[in-house]
């Protein structure tokens, strides 16, 4: 099973899933690896199992599990697009030199865990399966599977060049697309990335074209991404089930009182839409009819954000909780009231709102991807705002201190129920 990144160094949705798979396979009688990038100061902790001049791969147990962290010494602009390099690829080859698999998972798509690792299994062992997850906009270059930085999803025929100048310079996509025919295709070694935007995005697409070739099965976690996906893959490739979630979150029963409690929980970026809620948040009154409290740690490089925080950092009702693991997570959201996610990039789950409903919270979410289609299946205890509008979503907070708690249309399911229901259709797995 290969992520780009895993516990205890990062946590996120995607390593919740993995770590959850993978355990469900190995109480199924597999034999379960871990691959996943890991950085130099969590690298040091653990024991070397390879070295050459091109990658360095440590080996550590989570959870009983078996994990590899690998970290590529050096690594140029180029490969980070294209994910693969020969040497890298070679290197991986010598490091699998004496070991078997007979699946790959591969639940991510980057430098590290992309197209060298693949290959280099696909060398040593030409029948072994893989199985490509849809976790996050993979096939997208700028990864947010908008169009222009508009909110929208991404069409059947776009100009990527264009678009990536628009998100990156908050430019109007007409004018974008027509300066792109003039731009070189040809990459020029002494320019900065952006000027070689071009050449990259190819190099990106290309990739992406790689990994459809060699993909034995997909699996997906939205039916827009499954709509998406078809238009460049058999529909019999695709396995789509909505995501599972800990049980953990299923047994909690919502004990909320007092002023009404908001939740964001996630990564403190532009793409998570953290910046559009505190615009919003920071021209609401204070007073004690509400809190916001914020599941990760306040520090941050993004300079708008930190701006925000520091024009907001005078108020008592935004509540920094820091990074929680999974059982103090559900118990924050059994006393909260609503769960905000306001994401500005394409969710393919996302976990939190799955486990928002599960603790008998209410959603307000963007109105884009994966939020939207969530929003649709869980309707009663959700409401949906315009992706990045702050009036909007100030009046959608304004409407939930005056709402009580909602039945759901839908309930969500155990992440062992997901798993079972998911290899059922998987055509790779062997059942038992």
């Amino acid at each position: 099973m290969a992520t780009h990144n895993f516990l205890p160094y990062h946590i996120g949705g995607t390593e919740i899933y993995v770590l959850n798979l993978a355990k469900f396979l190995t109480q199924k009688g597999h034999n379960i690896t871990i691959i996943a990038a890991i950085d130099s100061d969590s690298a040091n902790e653990n024991n070397t199992v390879y070295e050459d001049s091109n990658i360095k791969i440590f080996s550590y147990l989570y959870d009983d599990l078996s994990v590899f962290g690998v970290k590529y010494k050096q690594i140029e602009t180029e490969q980070i697009y294209a994910k693969h390099s020969d040497a890298h690829t070679n290197s991986y080859r010598l490091f699998f030199e004496d070991k078997h698999f007979d699946i790959v998972h591969v639940n991510g798509f980057t430098a590290i865990i992309g197209l060298d690792l693949i290959f280099s299994l696909k060398y040593k062992i030409p029948k072994i399966k893989i199985i490509s997850a849809y976790h996050t906009a993979i096939s997208d270059p700028k990864e947010t599977l908008t169009f222009a930085n508009k909110f929208k999803e991404q069409p059947e025929k776009i100009d990527y060049v264009a678009d990536g100048l628009s998100y990156r310079f908050d430019l109007p996509y007409w004018f974008t697309k027509r300066i792109t025919p003039f731009l070189l295709t040809k990459r020029i070694p002494f320019l900065p990335a952006i000027f070689n935007i071009k050449h990259y995005t190819k190099l990106h697409l290309d990739a992406f074209q790689q990994l459809i070739g060699i993909t034995d099965e997909w699996w997906v976690y939205s039916s827009g991404i499954q709509d998406i996906l078809s238009t460049q893959v058999k529909s019999s490739m695709i396995k789509f089930q909505r995501h599972g979630i800990s049980p953990i979150f299923l047994s909690k029963k919502n004990f909320s009182k007092g002023s009404h409690k908001f939740i964001f929980s996630g990564r403190l970026l532009k793409i998570k839409g953290f910046h559009t809620l505190l615009k919003a948040w920071g021209e609401l009154e204070e007073n004690n009819l509400k809190e916001l409290w914020i599941t990760a740690d306040s520090n941050v490089d993004d300079y708008i954000i930190k701006n925000l925080l520091k024009k907001t950092s005078h108020r008592k009702d935004i509540k920094f909780l820091g990074t929680l693991p999974q059982e103090q997570l559900s118990n924050t959201y059994a006393q909260a009231h609503t769960v905000i996610i306001p994401s500005e990039c394409y969710e393919i789950g996302p976990l939190v709102f799955h486990e928002a409903i599960a603790c008998g919270c209410n959603v307000i979410a963007s109105d884009f991807g994966g939020c939207r289609e969530l929003v649709a299946y869980y309707k009663g205890s959700t409401t949906s705002f315009r992706t990045g509008n702050v009036q909007d979503l100030k009046n959608k907070i304004c409407q939930q201190l005056s709402l009580t708690k909602r039945p759901t249309q839908n309930k969500p399911i155990a992440f062992n129920m997901h798993f079972e229901m998911i290899i059922k259709q998987s055509g790779i797995y062997i059942h038992d």
